[in-house]
C-alpha cells in the first residue's frame, strides 16, 4: 500500500511523518501540486523478519473502523 501526503501536511507534520516512517519501514510519497516530489524513507534497511509486523499493520490499518466497532 503507497502512502502519499501533501506538501503542506508534510511539513506541519515532519516529525510524526518521519517517525512513522522509521517505525514502519514504509517510504512516504511526499506531493506537490498532486505530483510526486519526493519519498521518504527509513535510512536503514530493515530485518526480514519485520514482514510479519508490517503485515500485521497493514491489516490493523484497513480494518480500524471494524475494530472500533466491534470495541463497543
Amino acid at each position: 500500500m503507497a502512502i502519499t501526503i501533501g506538501l503542506a501536511e508534510a511539513k506541519d507534520n515532519f516529525s510524526r511523518v518521519t517517525a512513522e516512517v522509521n517505525r514502519t519501514g514504509r517510504p512516504v510519497t511526499v506531493l506537490k501540486n498532486n505530483k510526486p516530489w519526493v519519498t521518504i524513507s527509513p535510512a536503514a534497511a530493515r530485518d526480514s523478519s519485520m514482514e510479519a509486523v508490517d503485515v500485521a499493520i497493514d491489516f490493523m490499518d484497513e480494518y480500524a473502523d471494524v475494530f472500533r466497532e466491534l470495541a463497543k
